[in-house]
């Protein structure tokens, strides 16, 4: 087809991941890859070295670039290294972190930038609580919490900063991954990386506190007797984002938020004043990029919703129905399981109601809100594991891929599917098929759709290399 185009390796961001896991070394011109390579290899597992050479004479440039599998691994390597001298060389070797194969940070190490973390925290946590939980990585030399400056109250943002490159590189790779550690940027330079939808976030209250644009702006919105919002957004964000985001518009009254972590995305629900905030909220917020690259579906409330205070009232029923479904069970020979399970079922939908505003019958799920953006064919069943493979699909989802299940369920449709997974801690994966025309359709249908608030690429991946046959011994 015209517009797919072969994977192949050299195709790929040239960014390093992780992040600082390359060096950079100026060196005498004589010394030797096995040199660098035997030097080196003591701090980790080392994944390229490459020696660029001049183009008119071939000889090397007297500069390295040397590659781990860790962002610690490399550090260690920068701090042990740097202003070493190789056998059969009498120049110190001058050590720097890399940004990719070609650019070079030519900043010290001992610099903030490789020594500073930012963090997303619970708001119940304070600077000796963070402290504690991170001292086991390495000597923290400051902590610093973002709190509102009217309040005091932790807005769920944190910097730690520790004595040695090293010792951040490990809290990043070892922290809990719900604190989603990054290396800082520097104080006074360009927005930090994680947040940069705070650009997003700041134009769009510009353009809804400007009175003018505001009012007429609402003026133009056909309210249509809703004054509740549902919404699914990004499992990442926490409760201070949603509120901000929804307290752009005008009239908020409630707002209630909770992560699915089996379906892996956030939803919640928005209560407005007045039935034109809630339809304005809809229409400004609706396909809404936060944060970039993922984008939250906001729909009108359904009456199932709406009418959660009447359901309120039928709690005391419940937990009657299962008082009575437990003693009948208990006092039974033979009890109704069937019976009890339903006045459980009961029980806990209503108590769900009450205490977080949402409940399964009108929340989105993977079936609601643009769980794909494409018109998909029936689920079909899966080939056999064993079943040869005919074409691959290469697939590249950014910032992160949907869950497997998800996955698995809309290649599948197009049949033949042998299995589809995702590289760990990569933002690529495959789908293998077990017939070319089944992988054609899913790259013709796929490419550029959304699935989970997430667009992905559906290319065609180059020819699966054969698996080595092992050698057996007489």
């Amino acid at each position: 087809m015209d517009d797919r185009r072969k994977f192949s390796r050299g195709d790929k961001d040239r960014e390093d991941l992780p992040v600082y896991s390359r060096l950079f070394i100026v060196c005498d011109r004589d010394l030797k890859e096995e040199q660098f390579r035997e030097a080196f290899s003591e701090f980790g597992t080392i994944e390229d070295i490459r020696i660029p050479c001049d183009h008119n004479t071939g000889k090397p440039r007297g500069v390295v670039f040397i590659k781990f599998s860790k962002t610690s691994e490399a550090a260690r390597a920068l701090e042990a290294m740097n202003s070493k001298v190789l056998s059969n060389s009498s120049r110190p070797l001058k050590v720097m972190v890399a940004a990719n194969r070609s650019d070079i940070q030519s900043d010290d190490y001992s610099n903030d930038k490789y020594r500073r973390l930012f963090l997303h925290i619970p708001t119940s946590m304070n600077e000796d609580m963070l402290e504690d939980h991170f001292k086991t990585y390495g000597y923290i030399e400051d902590v610093l919490i973002q709190r509102d400056r009217n309040t005091k109250e932790s807005k769920g943002f944190a910097y730690i900063k520790y004595r040695k490159f090293s010792e951040a590189a490990l809290a990043y790779e070892e922290c809990e991954r719900r604190f989603r550690a990054i290396f800082a940027q520097p104080k006074g330079s360009n927005r930090r990386q994680e947040t940069a939808f705070e650009t997003n976030i700041n134009n769009l209250a510009t353009s809804s506190t400007n009175q003018n644009t505001s009012l007429i702006s609402m003026m133009n919105v056909n309210p249509r007797g809703f004054t509740r919002v549902n919404f699914m957004c990004s499992p990442y964000l926490t409760q201070m984002h949603v509120e901000t985001l929804f307290d752009i518009i005008p009239g908020l009254v409630d707002c209630r938020y909770f992560v699915d972590l089996i379906k892996n995305f956030g939803k919640g629900s928005a209560q407005y004043s007045n039935p034109v905030s809630a339809a304005y909220a809809v229409q400004k917020l609706n396909e809404f990029e936060y944060p970039p690259g993922q984008r939250i579906f906001v729909k009108p409330a359904n009456s199932k919703f709406d009418a959660h205070e009447k359901n309120f009232s039928d709690i005391p029923n419940a937990v009657n129905n299962l008082k009575n479904a437990i003693e009948s069970t208990s006092n039974s020979s033979a009890p109704d399981l069937a019976q009890l399970a339903v006045a459980i079922a009961e029980a806990s939908k209503l108590i769900k109601m009450a205490t977080t505003g949402v409940s399964d019958d009108n929340i989105p799920d993977s079936t609601d809100l643009n769980y794909c953006s494409v018109q998909l064919p029936p689920t079909q069943p899966l080939a056999d594991i064993d079943s040869p493979v005919a074409k691959r699909c290469f697939l590249v989802c950014k910032p992160q891929p949907p869950p497997l299940t998800v996955l698995r369920d809309i290649f599948c449709r197009f049949g033949n599917l042998i299995n589809v997974y995702t590289l760990p801690n990569k933002t690529v994966g495959y789908a293998r098929y077990a017939t070319a025309e089944s992988a054609d359709e899913a790259i013709r249908v796929l490419h550029g759709a959304e699935i989970c608030g997430v667009r992905i690429k559906v290319l065609e991946a180059e020819e699966e290399a054969p698996a080595k046959r092992m050698r057996y011994d007489d």
